[in-house]
């Protein structure tokens, strides 16, 4: 029988075999989405350690994240060879696979990594489809099939199930000594990238766990002689201190002297609670788990924390969506936000406020903030032992009137689930009289929508003021700027309905400038 026909046949049947297995448990109406990473053939979580995963109480699970890496490390330049001759992913069909284009990113020592990355392999372009079964030590069925349907590359379909689909490969040659030379370079890394995420259809594809279930084994139809598992544990509420979901909470804990508005010059005083979905705290009131404990995989509420230069994340090629990220930022007035033209400096975050947009270049401010500081992640001995709960702004001197938008964005990884999330205030500047923002952009809700809303994919973001202070564009990460990276997302799927080549797509009235993030247009 010819290998995709094997493939469609193996789904049914297991479909059909589970279909008998046992189900059972308490119901629920909560649905809680499954984030699962195999690196070379093992399963692992944000720190890279091989992991089993524990599922607190039985409720209906759904594939929310799945990935999928395959990685090599040679001492010298031999493409993505290595993936496709040995390792996890060397039984894939790996025909007709080509270079695309490639990334450079600066290091601190003046160096610079090289990104190439690689497309069109069949097991990329075709339909495929996940299973992920639970199953006893003896690998017995015993539980229903948790389906996921990924589609094609090149366009989608009403019954594809991830919202984001995104296969390639990817070779990074470390400290090459300038810009298009790597010569004596001895660190190159080939790695394939099967990313899936954000369910469309967990209603219809979510089910129960069993407790007897031992294993998730995953199946997919690119690979069926080379399933993955990953050991699963089964706990109670009542053995821990919190829930699933993830929520972000913020307050100003100094309001304005005269009762109305700050003035340029006063500073804000921002408070984050980071809860689970039940209320409970993530951390203590007054602290945060601290950087040195993040470094340590020792938050047990699940918080992350920036972990960039660790997994070398690139944005739409290579798992820039598993990010950790505390990141606060201000920005307003509202009424003049748009694309940030400031260049933000390296070494800016390594100082209690970051500028990422200011008057006399964009026409509006844009602040940052990490928190925890990142500062000392290089020499652990001098991280600080505790983080605080809190920020403060320094509103600049230069600051226009209105209405200015708060925003804090996160990330929790707990009981198998991975999620976004962000939240944002307004609080006055200047004039107690509202800005109102005045996008040149819009239609995002022709396909962001439900499920695909901009509130429930990337950082969990429904308020798109918030973007333009953070999304400056940055020295250490080119992608970062908010037109590079829209335009570079849109431009490299296949799967985007309409013609990103027609700027009417989004831009409400005709832009001007190059399109920075379409092939070939650089961010700079």
């Amino acid at each position: 029988m010819p290998k995709r026909a094997l493939a469609l046949a193996a789904v049914a049947v297991l479909m059909s075999a589970a279909a008998t297995a046992d189900a059972s448990g308490p119901p629920s109406s909560n649905l809680v989405g499954l984030s699962l990473w195999w690196e070379n053939g093992d399963v692992r979580l944000e720190d890279g350690t091989p992991k089993s995963v524990t599922l607190y109480e039985n409720f209906k699970r759904f594939s929310h994240e799945l990935d999928i890496t395959s990685t090599i490390e040679t001492t010298t330049d031999e493409g993505i060879q290595p993936i496709i001759d040995e390792g996890d992913m060397a039984g894939l069909d790996w025909t007709g696979i080509e270079f695309v284009e490639e990334d450079w990113r600066p290091n601190f020592d003046g160096t610079f990594n090289r990104s190439r990355f690689y497309r069109g392999a069949r097991w990329m372009e075709r339909w495929s489809t996940f299973v992920i079964l639970p199953v006893d030590a003896a690998d017995r069925p015993v539980g229903l099939p948790i389906l996921t349907v990924a589609g094609f590359d090149d366009y989608w379909l009403p019954q594809d199930d991830g919202f984001i689909r995104r296969f390639d490969a990817r070779q990074v040659t470390y400290s090459c000594p300038a810009i298009g030379d790597c010569s004596g370079a001895t660190r190159f890394v080939a790695q394939g990238l099967v990313q899936l995420r954000n369910e469309m259809n967990a209603k219809q594809r979510a089910q129960k766990i069993p407790d007897r279930a031992d294993y998730l084994k995953l199946i997919w139809t690119e690979d069926l002689h080379n399933p993955r598992y990953v050991a699963v544990e089964h706990a109670d509420y009542d053995d821990t201190d919190w829930e699933h979901g993830f929520e972000v909470n913020l307050e100003v804990t100094n309001p304005p002297s005269n009762g109305q508005f700050y003035l340029p010059g006063d500073t804000v005083n921002v408070k984050v609670a980071f809860t689970d979905g039940a209320g409970n705290r993530l951390h203590d009131e007054g602290s945060l788990p601290s950087y040195l404990d993040f470094m340590n995989d020792d938050i047990p509420s699940g918080l992350r924390y920036y972990d960039g230069l660790q997994q070398l994340l690139t944005l739409y090629y290579a798992h820039k969506h598993r990010e950790g990220l505390t990141m606060w930022s201000l920005s307003g007035p509202t009424d003049k936000l748009k694309y940030p033209s400031h260049v933000t400096s390296t070494f800016d975050f390594f100082i209690p406020q970051a500028t990422t947009a200011t008057v006399a270049e964009d026409g509006f401010t844009g602040l940052a903030i990490l928190n925890p500081s990142i500062l000392y992640q290089s020499d652990p001995s001098l991280i600080p032992l505790t983080s605080p709960d809190n920020v403060t702004f320094t509103i600049p001197p230069d600051a226009l009137p209105g209405t200015y938008v708060v925003a804090v964005k996160g990330r929790r990884d707990w009981g198998g689930e991975a999620l976004n999330r962000s939240s944002t205030l307004d609080i006055q500047v200047g004039s107690a009289t509202p800005s109102t923002f005045q996008p040149k952009t819009g239609k995002c809700n022709n396909c962001h929508e439900d499920e695909a809303a901009l509130g429930n994919i990337l950082h969990g973001m429904g308020d798109r003021r918030a973007c333009y202070s953070c999304h400056s564009t940055l020295e250490f990460e080119p992608d970062h700027a908010l037109d590079y990276r829209i335009h570079l997302i849109h431009t490299r799927s296949d799967r985007v309905p309409d013609d990103p080549n027609d700027c009417s797509m989004c831009h409400l009235t005709p832009p001007t400038g190059p399109a920075r993030g379409f092939p070939g247009i650089g961010p700079y």
